[in-house]
C-alpha cells in the first residue's frame, strides 16, 4: 500500500471526510448507477463506466464522466481488493473537477463503502 499521490486542493486541507489512510493502486473499470430526484415522484436514473483508481479499508477512488453530489448514495459494480464481482453502496465524500482541453472534463470523486467493515478506532 502506498498513500496517495494526489496533493488535496485548498478546500479540501481542512475536509474531515478526507482520510489520510493508506491506498492499494488498484486501477480497473467498473459501472456506477446514480439516481436524481428531477420533480415531485419523478426519479431519473443516470448511470455509465467509471475507473476504480485506488482503494483503502472503507473506500476508494473513482475517475468518473459526471459528478455525483456531495453525500449522495449510489451503486457501484465492481470487484475490488481481490473480491469476486460485486454491488457496493457508496456515499460520496468528495469532487474534484479535472479539465482537459477546452471542453473534455472528469471527475475524482472518493466516496466511502456503506455497509461494510471500517478501518479500526
Amino acid at each position: 500500500m502506498t498513500p496517495s499521490k494526489i496533493p488535496p486542493a485548498a478546500d479540501e486541507l481542512a475536509n474531515p471526510d478526507r482520510r489520510g489512510g493508506e491506498r492499494l493502486l488498484r486501477i480497473q473499470p467498473c459501472f456506477y448507477q446514480l439516481a436524481h430526484i428531477a420533480g415531485h415522484e419523478i426519479v431519473e436514473f443516470s448511470d455509465g463506466h467509471a475507473l476504480s483508481v485506488n482503494a483503502s479499508l472503507g473506500g476508494f477512488l473513482l475517475l468518473m464522466p459526471q459528478p455525483p453530489e456531495r453525500r449522495q448514495v449510489f451503486e457501484v459494480h465492481t470487484s475490488l481488493l481481490g473480491e469476486e464481482r460485486a454491488v457496493k453502496l457508496v456515499e460520496t465524500c468528495w469532487t474534484r473537477e479535472m479539465t482537459f482541453g477546452a471542453t473534455g472534463k472528469v471527475y475524482l470523486v472518493g466516496v466511502k463503502s456503506l455497509f461494510e467493515p471500517t478501518r479500526p478506532n
